[in-house]
């Protein structure tokens, strides 16, 4: 049967522990990885649907869709000089296909 560590004993095993993790990254590293893992700015995050979130004042913009008005989701009419057609692997889609 084994016997419980005395307090002195378990205190020199934590500290030990301790000693052999390392400490915090330094802010180099920190920085390099969140622009691998944001690469378009912003700051990671965990258990959200997308993988960064924009500093305050960003909105939605992200890149590709900046300056574009936020998703409206219904479909929109198709611009002047462009026809509206069925899309072929999704019928229920209509895409804008110019005249």
């Amino acid at each position: 049967m084994r016997r419980p560590l005395a307090p002195a004993a378990l205190l020199l095993l934590l500290s030990v522990a301790a000693a052999t993790v390392e400490a915090r990254p330094d802010a180099a590293s920190v920085e390099a990885a969140r622009r691998f893992l944001c690469p378009h700015g912003g700051m990671p995050v965990r258990g959200q649907g997308g993988r960064c979130r924009m500093a305050a004042g960003d909105g939605a913009t992200r890149g590709w869709d900046r300056g574009l008005p936020p998703p409206a989701h219904r479909q929109a009419p198709c611009p002047p000089g462009t026809r509206a057609a069925e899309a072929l692997a999704r019928p229920e889609a209509v895409r804008c296909l110019p005249d």
